[in-house]
């Protein structure tokens, strides 16, 4: 799926930080960056290169669930099929190839419990020490890794034979391990005002001011069927289980640690989506403990062994279907659902633009009006030249708004590129105000079917009258 599949304008948007290595982003941590820029660097700039950033964390975090339940359970039909449910999903074999920082933040959430298991289950203080170390690369992957330290506070506080630690240096110290390992970020962001903290706390708080529980309805039947409909409704049914035994004090302690792994994000993101729209991809950390209970329970019940098969195969034919979408060629889907189709015709035309302005030696310069299109226009363009995004045109953009950049824009052609999605709307009154001259120069159409999928437009701007850049990007950036 990593050499077949198309490069989504995510994808494309962190394949853009591996340009500028740095400590951290603005956006997230900086580990899905570096992933992509050493699989490039061995692979090259490819979506095969970037794609397998993502099939590498998968298979750590494919390792680990082996460990771990093969250590719960002792029991290898169990690990087997736990680890074919788990991979008969789709939230986690599409982010198994495609690169975003949910990748190492799951290598690390799994990492954690497992090594928080085996501290339960040896009493040796050297897991106190590799608890550390992955929490560390949780943290550094994404800021939902800090969700860790309540899951593992509260599982010790629950288990007697565990609470010695508490007067004890080692949990301690695995705590000073995993802020040395997130250390870097903290660097970016006294070196940026605190601006990516900020952005992930603040700004977050600020977006849930209104009650809005169809964002709740989104995200049950976005989960729903990334996790397929039958592990679904296992998982559930495992997690009121489990609690049920919590409750009556009549738990074991994995179930105890899985059901903390799970219910931790669980209440936090559930609880964010009545004031929030949440992303499909916030619950990764919950469902995976869920469905190892789920799978572990099928193993005792009779009914359950018997439906097994068959409501794996109905997760099998979803996910099938679901990859088979992603790689038919420029298939139109309804809405704005097909996000990767047109770009690659559109970076070959815009390079060609590009270079008929700059032969009569005019600059020149390409810009969107949303990060992720730039994103994908950038890698896509033959010369994979820095394209710039809604930042050109006096608005934050993200992590554009912080590549280094110490040339001036002013006076210099710029070609705008604008899709039929509802992402590219923009106002063309403001872009005139930003240009003498503004003009549609080509339109680039791709389809299937006998339909078109992307319709793409090309406009021009000669002499552009905006400002060079925001403050943070005429710097030029340290990078480690």
């Amino acid at each position: 799926m990593a050499a077949t599949s198309p490069l989504t304008p995510q994808e494309a948007y962190y394949w853009t930080w591996s340009r500028f290595p740095d400590w951290s982003y603005f956006d997230h941590p900086p580990l899905v960056s570096h992933g992509i820029g050493l699989t490039t660097l061995l692979l090259g700039q490819t979506v095969f290169g970037i794609k397998s950033a993502a099939v590498l964390w998968s298979l750590g975090w494919n390792l680990l669930w082996v460990r771990l339940v093969s250590s719960m359970y002792r029991n290898p039909s169990i690990t087997f099929w736990t680890l074919l449910a788990l991979n008969l999903t789709l939230l986690y074999e599409l982010y198994g190839f495609g690169p975003t920082p949910d990748g190492p933040l799951l290598l690390g959430w799994i990492g954690t419990v497992w090594a928080v298991w085996r501290l339960t289950q040896t009493g040796r203080s050297k897991w106190w020490y590799a608890a550390g170390v992955f929490a560390g690369i949780a943290c550094l992957g994404k800021y939902a890794g800090v969700l860790l330290f309540p899951v593992v506070g509260l599982y010790v506080l629950a288990v007697p034979s565990l609470r010695r630690w508490l007067r004890r240096p080692q949990p301690y110290m695995a705590m000073a391990i995993a802020a040395l390992i997130f250390s870097p970020v903290v660097i970016w962001n006294a070196q940026h005002d605190w601006a990516s903290l900020a952005f992930q706390s603040t700004r977050r708080v600020g977006e849930m001011s209104a009650w809005k529980p169809r964002f709740f309805v989104v995200l049950v039947v976005t989960q729903f069927l990334l996790i397929t409909p039958y592990l679904f409704v296992l998982s559930l049914a495992a997690l009121w289980r489990t609690l049920r035994a919590w409750l009556r004090r009549n738990i074991e302690p994995h179930e105890l640690l899985l059901l903390l792994s799970a219910l931790v994000p669980l209440l936090v993101f559930v609880a964010s989506s009545f004031r929030t729209n949440a992303k499909i991809n916030w619950l990764m950390p919950a469902w995976w403990a869920l469905i190892v209970l789920a799978m572990a329970g099928t193993a005792t019940l009779h009914k359950h062994v018997r439906w097994r098969g068959w409501g794996l195969a109905t997760s099998a034919l979803l996910l099938v279907t679901g990859m088979a979408l992603v790689t038919i060629p420029n298939l139109p889907l309804p809405g704005d659902l097909n996000i990767w189709s047109g770009w690659k015709a559109a970076g070959v035309r815009v390079d060609q633009l590009v270079a008929a302005e700059r032969a009569q030696g005019r600059r020149a310069f390409v810009f969107s009006p949303t990060y992720k299109t730039s994103s994908l226009l950038w890698f896509h363009r033959p010369s994979q030249e820095k394209t710039y995004a809604q930042d050109v045109m006096g608005r934050k953009a993200l992590q554009y708004g912080y590549f280094p950049r110490k040339e001036t824009l002013r006076g210099a052609t710029g070609f705008l590129v604008l899709s039929d999605q509802a992402q590219s709307a923009v106002d063309l009154y403001a872009i005139r105000a930003l240009f003498e001259t503004v003009e549609q120069v080509d339109v680039e159409e791709v389809g299937a079917f006998g339909r078109t999928t992307r319709r793409i437009e090309i406009w021009k701007g000669t002499g552009y009258r905006g400002d060079a850049a925001p403050a943070t990007s005429l710097v030029e950036e340290a990078s480690p």
